[in-house]
């Protein structure tokens, strides 16, 4: 039974008594992270390219971008306090295409500066050249700005990349750079234990309460997917409101949007019809996403509640919920993916407790012997095995048919996700002065930043109050 606090706050989500005795149960000190996008870099890594947030090109031997081969453009889009899709409408609305044309290897941080390849069809590559235009002043306006266009054959797909490399600032408030230098000291010596020869750090590879979203609540609207169908999943994801996670002006919309949709569960009532078939209701909604009020700038205003927009936008044209949330499957499988983390979680904290009941034994391993925990996925017969098996509180006493044919099925009888237990941490250097540390090293695809971070610090996001589930 995953508790009501967690669903909405986030609250457990990482259960930390597992990250602190991991981390050699030292004290820890509070951090600051993200206190401007600038402090927080993530740049993506490609087979073959860095892809880097700086405005110059990435490519030393500019003969490279006139590669005649491929049909489709890559380029190097760089953010800045965007979500992904938000950079990626932007670069739709520019470029004049649909946005379902653009496609990425995953979602970097909206509270950061980040660069990611992005491969674009049905745009001509001088087109594309001409909306290069890689400069400070764009960035700060318009949220992005997309360089070194060059020609690709192969459209990107969750996962299709290496990893990332981070540039983190930490702010540790009151701390001289001596009392830093000997605090870090014993911390980072206790995670560079031996592992097969490697003096690397290796730590459990947790989820990030990123996963749920900028209300946190996302592990609530998966619940509600999964156990009370697809409407209560949308409906908590469009309308509930978590005051202390999100800006005020989107809490007052979200209980207006609240109103509306209760007027449509009044109207099909009375009707005999289904909320999604109360046109004007919907239409109301729309207008009121649309309408101006977060701030001038479109693409900014986008990255506040866009799939929210496109999922109102949806159930318009289709007049059918069920139908809206296969056309987004990739919106909203985030919540279902939290879900999935939690749990994983919960897994993973088992096999680092002391005298744990789950040993690295028991796990699957990958090609390249590392364990690896199966996420709950009911087309999988061997991870619902597993979790039966070790987790059994994960299996929901109901399970919606919809959802589980929409995210937790594989047609081509594929088996479901499994994620390593653990990660190295690569290329670690930190530079330590008074008040700040900022560390530099490299993660493998999926990974996050923050959970390493948090083997470390207790870091402003993070909540250690676990006491008050």
């Amino acid at each position: 039974m995953i508790n009501d606090i967690t669903k909405t706050s986030g609250i457990g989500f990482v259960p930390t008594a597992a990250v602190r005795d991991f981390a050699g149960n030292f004290d820890v000190w509070a951090a600051q992270h993200k206190a401007t996008p600038d402090d927080f870099i993530v740049q993506e890594r490609q087979p073959g390219l860095q892809c880097t947030v700086s405005p110059h090109s990435d490519f030393p031997n500019q003969e490279s971008l006139d590669c005649p081969r491929g049909q489709l453009v890559a380029v190097t889009l760089v953010k800045y306090r965007l979500t992904t899709p938000a950079a990626i409408e932007g670069l739709a609305q520019l470029l004049r295409i649909p946005a379902k044309n653009i496609t990425a290897a995953g979602l970097k941080d909206r509270t950061a500066r980040s660069a990611q390849m992005v491969v674009i069809e049905g745009v001509d590559l001088e087109v594309v050249r001409r909306n290069c235009k890689p400069d400070e002043d764009i960035l700060r306006r318009d949220g992005f700005f997309i360089k070194d266009a060059r020609r690709c054959s192969k459209k990107l797909g969750k996962g299709h990349l290496e990893g990332n490399h981070f540039q983190i600032k930490l702010v540790v408030a009151g701390k001289s750079q001596s009392e830093l230098e000997e605090y870090m000291r014993p911390r980072i010596e206790f995670l560079m234990r031996d592992h097969r020869g490697r003096r690397v750090p290796r730590v459990p590879n947790f989820f990030g309460r990123q996963r749920l979203g900028r209300r946190q609540n996302l592990l609530g609207v998966g619940v509600d997917l999964l156990t009370s169908g697809l409407e209560a999943g949308v409906k908590r994801f469009i309308c509930e409101v978590v005051d202390q996670n999100d800006h005020p002006k989107a809490n007052e919309l979200r209980k207006r949007l609240a109103k509306c949709w209760e007027e449509a569960e009044r109207a099909a009532e009375a009707k005999g019809e289904t909320v999604a078939q109360q046109y004007y209701c919907f239409i109301e909604m729309k207008e009121m996403l649309e309408a101006t009020g977060f701030c001038n700038n479109p693409v900014y205003k986008l990255s506040n509640m866009y799939i929210e927009q496109k999922l109102v936008s949806r159930i318009i044209n289709t007049r059918c919920i069920e139908k809206a949330v296969r056309e987004l499957k990739d919106d909203l499988s985030l919540s279902v993916g939290a879900f999935q983390g939690y749990w994983f979680n919960q897994i993973l904290g088992e096999v680092n407790d002391e005298g744990a009941k789950i040993s690295v034994s028991h796990l699957e391993v990958d090609k390249g012997g590392e364990p690896v925990i199966p996420l709950y996925f009911t087309g999988d017969e061997r991870s619902v095995a597993f979790y039966k098996q070790w987790c059994p509180q994960a299996i929901p006493d109901q399970l919606d048919r919809k959802t589980k044919e929409i995210f937790l099925t594989n047609y081509n009888g594929r088996p479901g996700p499994r994620r390593p237990a653990f990660i190295f941490v690569n290329d670690l250097s930190y530079e330590i002065h008074d008040g700040v540390v900022t560390f530099c090293f490299s993660l493998r695809s999926g990974a996050y930043a923050t959970t390493f971070l948090s083997y470390l610090f207790q870091l402003d996001t993070d909540s250690l109050e676990v006491e008050k589930l």
